[in-house]
């Protein structure tokens, strides 16, 4: 493999000339520039990017933290930053935190000793202070599915306690009263006071504006995967308590909910409704298909790496004149911090 050496002596200049025309930081006369590059085509020579990033302090690479990347949702999540990642061509570096405070320590480390340009981090299970130190350290770095108080600026996030309260409301509006729920259980307390807690007082928002006491027989909770939503279900079940609908945590959950009512020949939607969450691929697939509310994801992947390179100075911010546009026009020009989520209907709930 040739290295900078080799490309100096093929093109007749110094090595230091090479590294101006690789990092274009000083004026090289024309025909030493063709020369270098002329040995660079034929030697098929490439910059080492890390030296190259220490030199001009730009890596063309856009970190992203993830929690676990055989999850569906974090698929979603890849893809939207990848998006972004093609668009301003930039190397898409993951890692992967798997809920975990050290591990997401480091994953987060990793991508910084990599100098990436900007950062994205999904983080459930580092501490607030922890993050607004990352935030305070790393201009360019942006979290996602999370709101910190004092950086919600650089935070884009989903109202989960809205979403919960739409799910229950949905299946109220169509005749359910008592409705039970399954929820995700976590050795980390911080998993659970964001994404699940919010669910569920949305949940219990909804129960309560339609003067239903919650039952608290009517909850549980376990891992939140296919195997913790058909434990759940069992344990629902086993209970012998009333409930015509479940509204699971997650779309994992609610297929593991829908093997248990299964294998007890309880159908769905005719005896037991079934609601998801996240709208992942496999919402699609079940039998009957999965109605979810939609965590538009990859949409929020897409804006949280548009955030990021927009503080690493990637593109400047557009500052609309607002007295000359529309208000259709000055949303479009602001970043959206805050998504909503929405229902997506497909077969898994009946009317009473």
């Amino acid at each position: 493999m040739a290295n900078i050496k080799d490309v100096a002596k093929l093109a007749g200049v110094s090595i230091s000339t090479v590294s101006r025309v690789v990092n274009n930081t000083a004026g090289v006369a024309q025909n030493k520039k063709e020369a270098v590059q002329r040995a660079m085509s034929e030697l098929h020579y490439k910059p080492n990017s890390f030296a190259k990033a220490l030199v001009s302090n730009k890596s063309d690479t856009l970190g992203l933290v993830v929690g676990d990347l055989g999850n569906p949702f974090f698929s979603l999540l890849m893809r939207g930053v990848e998006k972004l990642a093609s668009r301003y061509n930039k190397q898409l570096l993951i890692s992967s935190g798997h809920h975990d405070p050290d591990r997401e320590r480091e994953a987060i480390r990793s991508l910084i000793d990599r100098r990436c340009d900007a950062i994205v981090v999904h983080s459930k299970a580092l501490s607030d202070y922890q993050v607004m130190e990352l935030l305070e350290s790393q201009i360019s770095s942006v979290i996602i599915n999370r709101k910190i108080q004092g950086f919600e600026e650089r935070c884009i996030y989903l109202d989960n306690r809205k979403a919960g309260e739409m799910a229950t409301r949905y299946l109220l509006e169509r005749g359910h009263r008592h409705i039970a729920i399954i929820s995700r259980s976590s050795d980390n307390k911080q998993l659970e006071l964001e994404d699940a807690r919010n669910r569920y007082q949305g949940y219990q928002d909804a129960l309560l504006a339609h003067g239903i006491i919650p039952e608290p027989e009517l909850f549980t909770k376990r891992v939140p995967d296919e195997q913790g939503g058909y434990h759940a279900t069992m344990e629902l079940l086993d209970r012998k308590v009333e409930f015509s609908a479940i509204f699971a945590y997650n779309d994992a959950m609610a297929a593991g909910c829908m093997m248990a009512l299964r294998e007890r020949r309880v159908q769905v939607p005719n005896d037991v409704s079934v609601i998801g969450f996240d709208d992942t691929v496999l919402a699609h697939y079940l039998n009957p298909g999965l109605t979810t509310v939609r965590y538009p994801v990859e949409a929020m992947g897409e804006e949280a790496a548009t955030l990021a390179l927009t503080l690493f100075g990637e593109h400047e911010p557009i500052e609309p004149d607002c007295e000359a546009m529309s208000q259709e026009e000055v949303n479009r020009n602001k970043v959206t911090l805050e998504f909503l989520p929405e229902i997506q209907v497909r077969d898994s709930v009946r009317t009473l």
